[in-house]
This record gives C-alpha cells, sequence and structure tokens, in this order.
C-alpha cells in the first residue's frame, strides 16, 4: 500500500478518536463522555413492541421505555420528522445530539405502548403505515386503526406511508430454491405467474406509480396533511421507483442503511439505526449512534483536508493481507 494509501486510512479511523477519543460505554454512566455532535440527526427505527410477541424486530415495552429514558439522561434530544426535514432543507435548526423515532409497519402497538410514553416524555415520533392493512381485523398483528392516528396526531406524533399494499417478497424470476429469485416488489419488476412472463419496465413502472400516489391520497384524504415522506419496505427501492416516488411528491425517503443525516444528505435520502431488535439495550443503542457519529466526523475531516489533498476523496481500495 502506498503512502497515500495509509494517510487516508488514518484519516478515516484514527483521526476522529483522537480528536473526540471516548473509551468504549460498558454503561449508562459511561456513555456520558462521548462529546455527542452537532448538525447532524440520528433517525432510530423500531418496529414492535410486545409483552408476548418475540422476533428479531419485536422489543419489549419495558426495554423501549428504558431506551427513551437513556436518551433523556445522555442529553440526546428527540425531534420530529418535520423538524428533521425543515432542517436538511435550511429553513430550521436542531439541537446537538438530535435524534427522530420512527417505526415501520403500523402495528397498533405503537398505540398502546409507544404513544403513551413518548407523550408522557414530550417526545415526538412518526409511525409508516402500511395503508391498505389499517384497521384491517384480519391481520395477524393487529395494526393502527385511522382514528387512533387522528388521537395521536393531534399529541405531535405523525404519520406517513410505507407503501399502499407493497410490503411483500415478490418473485422476479422463476426457478427453485424460490427464496433465490425473491426480491422486495417496489425494488423491481416482478414475475407474472399467469403470463408465465416478467413484468416489462412500463408495467413496472405503473405498478410503482399507482401504489405510490395511492397510498399518498388515502392517507393525505384521511389524515388532512401532505405526505411528503415515504419509507421503502424493507428499505429497497430502485432509480425508478425513486424517480417515481419524487415525481409524486415524496421529497424525503426513507432507507435500512446506517448512519446520520445531515444537510449534504442527498435528494432527501434518509439513514436509519436499527434499535428495534431485542437484542438493542439501551447501552448498546447509545454506542451505536456515537459510532455513527464519528463516522461521520472522519467524512468531514476528509472534506475539509481535500484542498490540501484532493486525494482523499477518491475512492481507496485495501487490501487487508497488504497492511
Amino acid at each position: 500500500m502506498n503512502l497515500l494509501g495509509v494517510a487516508k486510512l488514518l484519516l478515516l479511523f484514527v483521526l476522529p478518536w483522537f480528536i473526540s477519543f471516548s473509551p468504549p460505554a460498558h454503561s449508562a454512566a459511561s456513555s456520558s463522555s462521548h462529546p455527542g455532535y452537532e448538525n447532524r440527526v440520528a433517525v432510530l427505527m423500531y418496529h414492535h413492541i410486545s409483552d408476548t410477541d418475540r422476533g428479531p424486530a419485536v422489543i419489549t415495552p419495558r426495554l423501549f421505555q428504558a431506551h427513551l429514558d437513556t436518551l433523556k439522561k445522555e442529553g440526546y434530544h428527540v425531534i420530529s420528522t418535520e423538524r428533521l426535514a425543515r432542517f436538511l432543507s435550511g429553513k430550521d435548526t436542531i439541537p446537538p445530539k438530535a435524534v427522530v423515532i420512527t417505526f415501520d409497519d403500523g402495528y397498533e402497538s405503537f398505540y398502546t405502548y409507544a404513544y403513551p410514553e413518548l407523550k408522557k416524555r414530550n417526545m415526538p415520533a412518526t409511525c409508516f403505515v402500511i395503508v391498505k392493512s389499517v384497521g384491517d381485523p384480519k391481520e395477524k398483528i393487529p395494526k393502527l386503526t385511522w382514528e387512533q392516528m387522528r388521537e395521536m396526531q393531534a399529541n405531535g406524533m405523525s404519520f406517513y406511508p410505507h407503501s399502499y399494499d407493497s410490503h411483500y417478497q415478490a418473485r422476479f424470476a422463476p426457478g427453485v430454491p424460490a427464496a433465490r429469485y425473491t426480491r422486495p416488489a417496489l425494488a423491481g419488476p416482478i414475475w407474472l405467474d399467469k403470463l408465465n412472463r416478467r413484468e416489462t419496465q412500463e408495467e413496472y413502472e405503473t405498478r410503482v406509480r399507482a401504489d405510490l400516489l395511492k397510498a399518498k391520497e388515502v392517507m393525505e384524504m384521511e389524515l388532512g396533511r401532505p405526505m411528503d415522506h415515504f419509507c421503502w419496505p424493507y428499505g429497497a427501492d430502485s432509480p425508478t421507483a425513486a424517480r417515481i416516488a419524487r415525481s409524486l411528491g415524496y421529497k424525503y425517503l426513507y432507507y435500512i442503511r446506517k448512519g446520520l443525516n445531515a444537510p449534504s444528505t442527498a435528494d432527501g435520502f434518509i439513514r436509519r439505526i436499527n434499535a428495534g431488535s431485542p437484542n438493542v439495550t439501551p447501552e448498546i443503542l447509545t454506542r451505536k449512534i456515537e459510532k455513527y457519529s464519528l463516522l461521520t466526523s472522519a467524512r468531514q475531516w476528509c472534506l475539509v483536508l481535500s484542498p490540501l489533498y484532493p486525494a482523499l476523496l477518491k475512492p481507496t481500495f485495501v487490501a487487508l493481507d497488504s497492511i
């Protein structure tokens, strides 16, 4: 590896720790030593809260309460997605250590368990709902109703689409095992069994546009507010789907790719940090946020030094056995 490559590695992985080093947090008390971050927002992702259900995206009410208490204790400031949008567009400022709380899928547990705890602490949150399933009694896990959403909206919560009815994995080609030939339905053309062929590009675009438009129209009618945020099912889109979403007025698109969000965030591409797994203790949650804030600091230092060393912004490929 040449000297420039070594220098870039040092800048990316060593300099942030040298400037704002804090030892790994092993307790809620020690995590407060992290100096924090400014002009960036950590967006947290949750799904379902339950005392009885189990799964990789299910946490207990007690754990969720502990998350909220730790965020407050460690000096994080929970802001709304609407304030995040104003900040990203240069129309508002944010406090240091800003955090946004989001929930996916529109489970009724958001109303039963999350909402009371959020309201008690005067914290806003956003829930992305699968519009067709709203209030559907046939759902295995109960979903929110429009009445519940209107009540919560009047008390600081907000709601946006997670598609109208496209939260599923679809085949894109025949073959076995089937799992090898499936992907999120909005991520590309799907296989049409009755016609024994794949969708054309035109058919795919028509399907995506119809789903996103119906989700937007129904939610705006039911909740009486503009719908300009959209969360991709499984965090998966395509350049075509993203273009269609923007053409319909969705300015902020939410994914499951990790990181913090800054005004330099391109095209409303919102990164999120998974907080909704049962193994994410309050200490692990704060360490996750700290980790991504430090990684972002490394990128910022590359930008600062790039006038002197333009090559810092060029990709570097590292063979581990050469270090």
